[in-house]
């Protein structure tokens, strides 16, 4: 075995792509990693690998990770709370009350949602939110111990239900919109086993968007059958073919709030507002869930109020509240969003600028779109673009671009039955890298005409 390793080793810093088989395989063989069954982080650390072994610089497309400097008013918000002493104080579990109002006037000026302080609770980013939102959803009613996905979504999610022991199931989006997503819902809840009901918007990979008609159709449903509705928006106003930027002015950023009761709406800083580091987010709470009462939660975990199981159930007893300066960097920018002094919109319509041009260069070398239509609409420029390549499936695409030095993850990954595709995250290819790229994909076409 070690005589194998030194003379992969010396075959290593070609600098040449694509790097041989070999030098692939002793770095599969060296991590012990299943190339068919590649998680996020495991694609992350062997794009890593052979970079470093193969000599060849890589167009890392496979975390979502933001790529926008964090605003200044968040730096001096976050540095004055330091200054003051508060990284040595406890935070309000349920969040401080700075936060808590700038994220209801918030909502109520992008999303036209009307909440109260009370029903806004900052959490360890939106992937907090969505955990003891999971928690709750497959535990509030007997017998419902399911969270039902909308296909593709972010792989994370599933892993959090597998964890708290929850089944879920999924419905794919690709083939089923409009009226047809709410037969397909329909159908899927019928055999009353669906506690919660889970999606993102825009759609994390797809990059399409739920309708409003969509949404109250969802929402129409979660209210008449007690399912919890987890509304993800962790790109919120990020589709870029409207313009979400102008607080207390339609468009409002769709949202199921507007339709129901029975809901928790997600937001993550991590993306609308570059400001990943500190993990901080919000849950809105639907005000009539908030004041109801469960027996399951109560023998769930000790409290039958659904705003007091969420924060004393779930936020509290897993990391005692978001962290405490973050909060006063995430209501500062709130604050100023919906004061009009800082266009969140604009900012991170940069991601939509460069997903245009990344999509024309995998177009240009012969790759085809996935999820090409949004309803009646072409879907827009966001964060991912959804790929596939004619005679390749997904996961041998995902193999063989790695040896030209391009990181990209699985559709299958995301719960989409689009096996042929990848996700292709653009947030981290910069202007100066999409030379590069085009060069990588033509000798990728030449070899594999």
């Amino acid at each position: 075995m070690r005589s194998t390793k030194l003379s992969l080793e010396a075959t290593y810093l070609t600098g040449e792509i694509p790097i041989p088989n070999e030098i692939l395989q002793g770095i599969l063989d060296e991590t012990g990693f299943d190339s068919n069954n590649l998680s996020i982080r495991e694609t992350n650390r062997l794009a890593t690998l052979i970079s470093e072994k193969g000599n060849i610089d890589f167009v890392r497309m496979e975390m979502g990770i933001p790529n926008i400097p964090t605003p200044e008013i968040a730096k001096k918000a976050e540095k004055e709370a330091i200054d003051k002493g508060l990284q040595g104080i406890y935070p309000p579990f349920d969040g401080i009350p700075e936060l808590k109002l700038a994220g209801s006037k918030f909502v109520k000026s992008f999303l036209d949602m009307d909440v109260n302080a009370e029903h806004v609770i900052p959490t360890c980013g939106s992937l907090q939110g969505g955990y003891i939102s999971q928690a709750l959803a497959g535990n509030m009613h007997k017998g419902k111990d399911t969270i039902l996905y909308l296909d593709p979504t972010f792989p994370v999610t599933r892993y959090q239900a597998k964890f708290l022991g929850l089944k879920s199931e999924g419905l794919e989006l690709y083939d089923n919109r409009g009226e047809n997503l709410i037969k397909a819902i329909k159908q899927k809840i019928s055999k009353g086993n669906i506690g919660g009901l889970l999606w993102s918007s825009p759609n994390n990979p797809s990059w399409s968007c739920l309708t409003e008609s969509e949404l109250e159709g969802i929402a129409d449903i979660c209210d008449n059958n007690d399912i919890l509705a987890i509304e993800d928006l962790a790109y919120l106003g990020m589709d870029f073919r409207k313009d979400y930027s102008k607080p207390n002015e339609k468009p409002y950023i769709p949202t199921v709030a507007k339709f129901g009761k029975n809901w928790v709406t997600l937001i993550s800083a991590s993306k609308a507002f570059s400001f990943p580091g500190p993990r901080c987010g919000l849950a809105i709470i639907s005000p009539q869930l908030n004041k109801r009462e469960f027996t399951q939660l109560e023998k769930f975990c000790g409290r039958k109020r659904f705003g007091h199981a969420f924060s004393l159930g779930g936020l509290y007893v897993t990391t005692s509240g978001a962290t405490h300066t973050a909060q006063y960097a995430l209501a500062k920018m709130l604050e100023e969003s919906t004061n009009g002094n800082y266009n969140f919109v604009k900012v991170t319509s940069e991601y939509g600028k460069r997903a245009k041009k990344v999509s024309k260069i995998f177009l240009k070398h012969g790759f085809k779109q996935v999820y090409e239509r949004d309803m009646d609409e072409t879907v827009g420029n966001g964060f991912y673009l959804t790929m596939s390549y004619p005679n390749f499936d997904g996961n041998d695409l995902m193999i063989e671009l790695m040896k030209y030095g391009i990181s990209t993850i699985t559709l299958k990954s995301t719960g989409s039955n689009r096996h042929e595709g990848l996700r292709v995250c653009i947030s981290f290819v910069s202007e100066n890298e999409m030379p590069a790229l085009d060069e990588k994909l033509k000798i990728f076409k030449e070899n594999n005409n």
